[in-house]
């Protein structure tokens, strides 16, 4: 895991910046702070910075091939480089290292642009191939690995990260209001979209070739086709999950650095805790749990430890009062390239922090809530879906206006109002499933300026070229799909990375492996998701190292006590900072609007805990990021 950045000025042929080099590694130094390293060819350079995880003397960047043609900067981890350097070996190929950024080299040699589909990890990187002044980027399938670009007059600067890029000659950062309001609507931003104007994310699965005769070029090498299959049983899915869902694990247990797992007790860190566990083969398996101790508030902790101490890791527990959590939440604002409204990234960037003092890579069950339909929100679907078949379109179509009346007079509650949407509308599953703000108070909310601007978008576009063609017959799997190509993207994989890499931690996700994404992409939706339950099938495949009250449990994830902390000391801390007149996004609000949900949510009169923490964290990343609405 490292930091990487470039500059490629493919335009005018000007020399590389050393000191844009430099600028860029600075602000990456977090990800890398094992090495340091730069490379420059004319127009061409590329720094790096090194997390030292695999073959820790040999794996040095910026590598180049032994005759200097290929030179790579790379960031993540490619788990069957050792198989890819079997394969090279037998074609004629003599690798110099042990290393997976050399596999990475000698399979473009090998392969010339089809080496990408050749690989399975977690990656972003950039190999500049000399011998035909080319650039070549690359993104992992998934998008475990962020890779941001900001095209300028005379080429292009790329980065692990944006604020490697803010500052640069020529890169607009001037806020986009559309990213804005993409971020109000959905609590996240959809790739290729940032919020600063002039800066994109290149897509998942996406190479991009630069060169001076043909300019960027972007082509897609991989796509997840939800296609479910239903001719094999439950028993042959079981099966093959559990034999795909070992070996991800066994790939990505390689390591030369110590190695250890999330836990919180969920069906998700208990099978990769437990697969571990027996992969290691007796050898004791550390593993973290982190919880906030506000009274009321819902922890983890017991279900952890009885966890751990069945599987017999050697458990290590972190607590966080109501203080450290909240400071927490506002740091993480801060170090995130976009503004998240995820609640859990304060206590997700404390347990990398603790975890990194006893490991250097931990192991996540990232990814398994879209592909194996463990939220909440698929069975609501489902039961939706049974009434679609049961009720006529024309009279579900009729239910939307009354849906609308309904969530105006009953905001609070309006649960009824949301089902009937759903049952509406096909598009608006996923996104009032993940929408912390009722349109109508969303516009109530921005100052009439930002009203008029954003009267004739909607943000729901950024979603719905996803939704459209996701393919298959079920609603479930389509579902599924568009998370996984938004929501899993830019919210889940996004926030995993940020804070891990603040800590200098590497986050590996065993779910995210392609082929087991692929499999589950093929397994019917009637085996993952019912009236009782979700992720069924998974449960069954995994039941041999499920302890049956993790098979039986409730999903939490990391439960985050926002209306509390806002009612607290916290909440006065807040209120200042969103009031005050010189914020970043005084521009974006109506403030006597603000100012009354502030009153509203503090007396207990009404719960806006989740729409404040939203416009919360985007001023904090504002601040941080030195960009508002005038800008």
């Amino acid at each position: 895991m490292c930091g990487i950045a470039g500059q490629f000025n493919w335009r005018t042929q000007a020399p590389a910046s050393a000191q844009d080099l430099h600028f860029m590694a600075s602000r990456l130094a977090h990800r890398g702070p094992d090495g340091e390293g730069f490379f420059a060819d004319g127009a061409v350079g590329l720094a790096h910075r090194r997390l030292a995880i695999i073959d820790l003397e040999g794996g040095v960047q910026p590598m180049s091939t032994a005759d200097g043609q290929l030179t790579i900067v790379y960031n993540g981890e490619v788990y069957n480089y050792l198989e890819l350097f079997d394969e090279l070996r037998a074609l004629g190929h003599v690798p110099q290292t042990h290393s997976d950024t050399e596999a990475i080299l000698l399979a473009y040699r090998q392969w010339g642009l089809d080496f990408a589909r050749r690989l399975n990890g977690m990656f972003a990187f950039a190999i500049w191939d000399a011998s035909l002044r080319r650039l070549v980027l690359c993104r992992d399938r998934l998008g475990i690995k962020p890779l941001y670009y900001a095209e300028t007059k005379d080429g292009f600067y790329f980065a692990s990260e944006v604020k490697a890029l803010r500052g640069l000659p020529g890169v607009d950062t001037a806020l986009d209001l559309q990213a804005v309001d993409e971020y109000m609507t959905l609590g996240y931003v959809v790739h290729p979209r940032c919020m600063e104007r002039g800066v994109k994310k290149l897509a998942p699965a996406t190479l991009a070739t630069i060169d001076t005769a043909r300019g960027v070029e972007t082509r897609t090498y991989w796509s997840l086709q939800f296609e479910p299959d239903f001719a094999p049983s439950k028993e042959q899915w079981a099966a093959d999950i559990r034999r795909m869902f070992d070996d991800s694990v066994r790939l990505q247990r390689r390591s030369d650095v110590p190695l250890g797992v999330l836990l919180s007790g969920g069906v998700d860190s208990t099978a990769i805790a437990a697969t571990l566990a027996r992969q290691e083969g007796g050898h004791g398996v550390d593993s973290f749990c982190v919880g906030v101790d506000i009274p009321g508030a819902v922890t983890e902790f017991g279900q952890a430890r009885n966890v751990a101490r069945k599987l017999g890791t050697r458990h290590h527990e972190h607590r966080l009062t109501s203080e450290e959590h909240g400071q927490l939440l506002l740091e993480a604002a801060e170090l995130l390239c976009q503004p998240l409204a995820e609640p859990m990234v304060g206590q997700l960037l404390a347990v990398c922090r603790f975890a990194r003092a006893h490991v250097k890579v931990i192991l996540s069950g990232e990814g398994s809530d879209e592909t194996w339909l463990g939220y909440e929100a698929y069975r609501t679907m489902y039961a939706v879906h049974l009434a679609q078949v049961a009720v006529p379109n024309s009279v579900l179509r009729r239910l939307a206006p009354l849906a609308d009346r309904l969530a105006g007079a009953f905001h609070a509650s309006g649960r009824l109002a949301k089902y009937l949407r759903l049952a509406a509308e096909p598009l608006e599953r996923r996104y009032l499933g993940l929408n912390h703000f009722d349109t109508t108070v969303k516009n109530q909310l921005y100052a009439p300026g930002v009203r008029s601007a954003l009267a004739s978008t909607d943000p729901r576009e950024s979603v719905r070229r996803f939704y459209d063609g996701a393919g298959g017959p079920e609603s479930m799997s389509r579902m599924a799909a568009v998370d996984c190509r938004t929501w899993l993207v830019d919210n889940t994989l996004l926030r995993s990375d940020l804070m891990s890499m603040a800590a200098s931690l590497e986050l590996r996700v065993p779910f995210m492996d392609h082929r087991l994404v692929e499999l589950a992409a093929r397994v019917p939706a009637r085996y993952k998701v019912g009236l009782r339950g979700e992720k069924m099938i998974l449960k069954k495949a995994l039941a041999d190292r499920l302890p049956p009250e993790v098979i039986k449990r409730r999903k939490l994830g990391f439960p985050t006590p926002i209306a509390q902390l806002l009612r607290g000391s916290w909440g006065v801390s807040a209120a200042d900072v969103l009031q005050n007149p010189a914020s970043s996004t005084r521009d974006l609000f109506d403030r006597e609007r603000l100012a009354r949900m502030l009153d509203e949510h503090r007396s207990g009169k009404n719960d806006w805990g989740r729409q404040l923490f939203q416009v919360l964290m985007l001023e904090h990343w504002a601040h941080a990021a030195n960009l508002s609405a005038a800008s």
